[in-house]
């Protein structure tokens, strides 16, 4: 029963559900191998904005639920419902809990999710150029990882297939998500306290990574972090590749990062590691902490921001990379800058690679 209440808190409870009917329903995307030798079919529903006559940029969306529950199909929240009537379609995607496959699993999925609904834009009526990414604990961190690790084929995965093209993003929303897995229970205060115990073999974190047996846990990981003997190595990298602060560069995507501080399932701490780790890299996030709010809804002005910062985003012109609201010689040396750098920022094709190319499509 612990386990169970454990992955409803990380579902980001609170939230308030709308009834919106999806324009497409259980969308398959792709087979995926699971835990006993069997397959599973991931999915997703998509929902169009009624009206919309051309393509329309779009925003993915990761459900929560400590990684080991949860599932695309329950009903568009009232976080995303109110981007249909500002032209934004939204999709709610599926991927592997953590019952059935460990990490990386899970990011693969989400990846290959980006890269199907590119692949199918002009079905889904997508401007595969403008997608953002937005999701509520496990699921925020999911999308915090999405966006940090734009570029990193060590996290690309081969889910659905459509391996030429980019599961970049242009922005994540992050409520509420773990950004550093080891250092959870490290940064729990009191109060507000901890619900949970992350440091246990039978904590969600600890089952993300299979490190879940008796003996075992996050916080036996962490005390052997520099241990060589087997198998401390092997998940040691599990965790580094899991946590969004191992993969922070320089000329991010832009980053809307939003937690309650009365929060006793992921801790407050978390929110301010990633927040940290962009600034110091240079880049600038928004960041809001909601007075009083626990593991759920942060408020209606925090949700009507995270919007505005999704629309603003998605909207934007795509040549300013310097994001100072105008094109000019600027961008150019920006665009040289990451080009030179390999930053997927620079893919203007949506190819997964650089070439001569990205450089005609920016300039264009």
């Amino acid at each position: 029963m612990a386990a169970v209440a454990t992955a409803a808190a990380l579902a980001g409870g609170g939230v308030a559900w709308g009834q919106i009917t999806p324009t497409w329903r259980d969308v398959p995307f792709a087979t995926v191998p699971v835990a006993g030798g069997q397959t599973t079919t991931l999915r997703m529903n998509i929902y169009r904005p009624a009206g919309a006559t051309g393509r329309t940029p779009l925003v993915v969306w990761i459900h929560g639920g400590g990684w080991q529950s949860g599932s695309y199909s329950t009903p568009i929240n009232a976080l995303m419902s109110p981007l249909l009537q500002r032209g934004v379609s939204v999709a709610t995607v599926g991927y592997r809990l953590s019952g059935q496959a460990i990490f990386p699993a899970q990011i693969h999925d989400v990846k290959g999710a980006v890269r199907f609904l590119r692949a199918n834009a002009a079905a889904y009526m997508i401007d595969p150029a403008r997608v953002a990414c937005a999701g509520s604990s496990a699921g925020g961190h999911l999308a915090a990882l999405l966006a940090a690790s734009g570029g990193v084929e060590g996290l690309e995965g081969s889910t659905g297939g459509n391996g030429g093209l980019s599961s970049s993003v242009l922005a994540c929303v992050d409520y509420f998500g773990p950004s550093d897995i080891v250092q959870m229970n490290p940064d729990v205060t009191t109060p507000p306290g901890s619900s949970v115990n992350h440091d246990a073999p039978t904590s969600p974190e600890s089952r993300l990574i299979g490190f879940n047996q008796p003996g075992q846990g996050i916080g036996v990981l962490r005390a052997n972090l520099n241990n060589p003997a087997p198998p401390f190595p092997e998940k040691a990298a599990l965790a580094r590749d899991a946590s969004p602060i191992s993969f922070v560069g320089p000329d991010e995507v832009l980053f809307f990062i939003a937690h309650g501080d009365a929060d006793t399932v992921v801790p407050l701490r978390q929110s301010t590691r990633l927040r940290d780790a962009l600034l110091a890299a240079g880049n600038g996030p928004v960041y809001r902490v909601s007075p009083g709010a626990g593991h759920g809804a942060l408020g209606a002005t925090v949700d009507a921001e995270a919007r505005d910062f999704l629309v603003v985003a998605l909207t934007a012109c795509l040549a300013d990379l310097n994001r100072d609201n105008e094109t000019t010689f600027d961008d150019v040396l920006a665009f040289v800058r990451m080009y030179n750098a390999a930053n997927h920022r620079a893919d203007f094709t949506l190819d997964a690679e650089l070439t001569f190319d990205d450089i005609a499509a920016f300039i264009a």
